[in-house]
């Protein structure tokens, strides 16, 4: 066995640490099934998945010749398990629901499973008033918007109903509505809609789920680009605020720095926005920190500060980006949230899971599609005023009545290219995509990779990048640069090859060398580093951006901008594991958005090509997006999927 594991480590159909682990259980259970599964399922781990679902070996390891081989001449690995001695309670591996697990993982999946299923009970404050006051239709804004599209042309219907969010358009007095709205001199004359658009009428899902996360201690607020998750979560600690005794004690937090930079500025100019009295608005906070941070590293350990028995200090704890969440991470916030404590996740389930095991908020998400139950459901119309029934239904998971879909962008209308791609894309739309990508739209565009293809891709990163090193040239602030570079950003599919990151970083560094606006050593003004490790000492998180600056003695430093808005400068012998960041892996940018994104995927079809790395990858993409492809490989990695082995859906979905 230890030759063979060695010619699958050799092939690379194990990782060394497969092999060794599955040495370690034969030194316990010397039977091959056994040990297999063992590789097997340490395999798995490395491939994102939290176990190893004994109904699909033939699936997961598909790829794998080897490992293909070995398991047709053994019979079925259940038997072998089932009678092992490493496997079982106080054992290195665990069988439960058909699942083979890593002990770890299946306690870390037991501990976030019955948090979840705790029951949702939280004191419903009376939020009728305060919720529609906080929801009230702006009209002069409508106005001011009516006054810039009325004229030849303009349909009154279709343009009120986006912007009240009509959802029940039948019943209404459109010849009256529509009189209205040509005739209106005023912002004034405006709240007449009042009574011709009741609140009935109309479906606000940022209004909805303000209120579902009212309702209890746990909620999912998820949506895509540009449908408002941090503008809704602030109205929610708004209201949190306004209605309770006293102002609760509120943590923001993200996986990574980036993201809570992110979150700041986000929630910083929402709660400014809002119609509250500026103590209330004081007490929303404005400054996100990341989630290891907020634990407490404790170096050297895999276990934080924070935990059952050392809870975090808080009331209500609003997590963005929970995508990028892992399941060992999460098992450790919810194991040291305090009994009391409100729970908000915020997210996109359609992006790409976390980079380590498991998807739980994709998990969680599932349920989405269920409705909500009737009790849940008349709660709701009564403090919102509109109708839900045909979102009622009497069977799913309780789970259902915690999530909310914002389904709304704001960001992207019927005009937008890069909202309609990601609509296709995000539905394994073959036809749409491209009819998409076939339209004249503005803020997309599509190019080959043969021929000159490579060529205007690096030209367009030259003259993308080229703004902030004209502004270090200009003696501009190290804020002022670093805004400046994240306006533009490469990502791609890989890190090896021309097309990968290595390839394309030595391409652009090579191009701005020869055109004088960076110099040949390592070290160079302006150039791009990506933190690849954490370091807590140091307050540096993997994903983290900074740029190379002198300082005011002339010393090179790399400036990065905290969560908190502050700056810090680095010499670069101090940094942790990093790497020049002119091209990022789709990966990495999660958590960002650029002004202008160039997408580069790779000329043959991968397995790392799929639906949600290309949707996860376009979502970056703010105001353009700049496509590089090769016919029919798009098509190909749309209608892929990933799939992450877990029992966390499964555990969920079991009656109480």
């Amino acid at each position: 066995m230890r030759k063979r594991l060695a010619e699958l480590v050799t092939d690379r159909e194990l990782r060394p640490i497969d092999a060794q682990f599955a040495l370690f259980i034969g030194s316990y259970d010397a039977n091959p099934a056994v040990v297999l599964a063992a590789a097997l399922v340490s395999r798995a781990l490395g491939h994102g998945h939290v176990c190893l679902p004994l109904d699909r070996l033939a699936q997961m390891t598909r790829d794998a010749p080897g490992l293909t081989a070995w398991l047709g001449e053994l019979p079925s690995l259940t038997g072998s398990l089932v009678s092992s001695p490493v496997v079982g309670p106080g054992a290195p591996l665990r069988l439960e629901l058909g699942r083979l697990y890593l002990a770890r993982y299946w306690q870390y999946e037991q501990t976030v499973a019955g948090w979840l299923l705790q029951p949702n009970s939280a004191p419903r404050p009376e939020v009728g008033e305060p919720l529609n006051s906080l929801f009230a239709r702006d009209y002069r804004g409508l106005f001011q918007r009516l006054a810039q599209v009325r004229g030849p042309g303009f349909d009154g219907r279709s343009w009120l109903a986006d912007q009240l969010d009509i959802v029940r358009s039948a019943s209404l007095d459109w010849p009256a509505i529509l009189t209205l709205l040509l005739a209106a001199d005023n912002d004034q004359v405006l709240h007449e809609l009042d009574r011709l658009v009741p609140e009935s009428a109309c479906l606000n899902w940022q209004k909805q789920a303000v209120a579902t996360a009212l309702a209890g201690r746990f909620a999912v607020i998820s949506g895509g680009p540009g449908t408002g998750k941090t503008t809704t979560v602030t109205r929610l600690l708004g209201l949190l605020v306004s209605t309770a005794d006293r102002p609760p004690l509120i943590r923001l937090v993200a996986p990574t720095g980036k993201a809570a930079a992110r979150l700041s500025e986000s929630i910083g100019a929402a709660r400014h926005s809002l119609d509250l009295p500026p103590e209330v608005i004081a007490a929303i906070p404005d400054q996100a920190g990341t989630l290891h941070r907020l634990l407490g590293v404790i170096p050297g350990r895999r276990r934080f500060r924070h935990h059952r028995d050392n809870p975090l200090h808080l009331d209500v704890l609003v997590v963005d980006e929970a995508s990028m969440v892992d399941l060992p991470l999460m098992a450790c916030l919810l194991d040291a949230l305090p009994p009391h404590a409100r729970l908000i996740l915020l997210g996109d389930r359609d992006q790409l899971a976390s980079v380590e095991a498991g998807a739980v908020l994709g998990d969680i998400c599932a349920f989405a599609e269920q409705g909500i139950s009737p009790k849940h459901g008349w709660w709701l119309q009564r403090v919102t005023g509109q109708d839900l029934s045909a979102w009622m239904t009497a069977e799913g998971s309780p789970l259902r009545d915690q999530l909310c879909l914002l389904r709304k962008s704001y960001r992207f209308d019927a005009g937008s290219g890069i909202g309609r791609l990601a609509a296709a894309v995000n539905g394994g739309q073959v036809a749409v995509l491209r009819q998409t990508l076939a339209m004249d739209f503005q803020d997309i565009a599509q190019h080959g990779l043969a021929g000159e293809g490579y060529g205007q891709l690096l030209h367009l990163c030259l003259q993308g990048y080229r703004p902030y090193l004209e502004a270090i040239r200009a003696g501009r602030p190290p804020v002022e640069v670093l805004k400046l570079f994240g306006r533009f950003q490469l990502l791609v599919a890989l890190r090896e090859g021309p097309l990968g990151v290595a390839g394309l970083n030595e391409a652009i560094v090579a191009g701005l060398v020869k055109q004088g606006l960076i110099g040949r050593q390592e070290w160079f003004a302006g150039r791009p580093v990506m933190v690849m490790e954490n370091d807590h000492a140091q307050g540096l998180y993997n994903g983290d951006i900074g740029i190379v600056l002198a300082d005011a003695a002339g010393e090179l430093r790399v400036w990065f901008q905290l969560p908190d808005g502050a700056l810090k400068g680095f010499r670069p012998s101090r940094l942790p594991a990093h790497e020049t960041v002119y091209a990022m892996t789709i990966h990495k940018s999660q958590g960002s958005e650029f002004a202008h994104t160039v997408l580069v995927l790779p000329t043959e079809l991968n397995p790392i090509l799929t639906r949600e790395l290309v949707y996860t990858g376009i979502t970056r993409a703010k105001s353009r997006l700049d496509l590089f492809v090769e016919p029919g490989i798009l098509e190909r990695a749309i209608v892929r999927r990933i799939e992450r082995a877990s029992g966390l859906q499964a555990r969920l979905a079991l009656p109480r």
